[in-house]
């Protein structure tokens, strides 16, 4: 409402930035150390 428009972003939005970031800085992006998901709450930036 506050731009008067509906939204129509993608939900899973977060989730691409995420995976981008992770193809930038890990070695393995199917394996991450560092940008780490945390089910239940979201994402995590830290060495195991």
């Amino acid at each position: 409402s506050v731009w008067e428009h509906g939204y129509f972003g993608d939900s899973r939005l977060v989730d691409a930035c995420v995976q981008r970031l992770r193809a930038k800085i890990e070695d393995d992006s199917a394996a991450p150390l560092y940008v780490q998901t945390v089910r239940g709450f979201g994402y995590r930036f830290g060495p195991v």
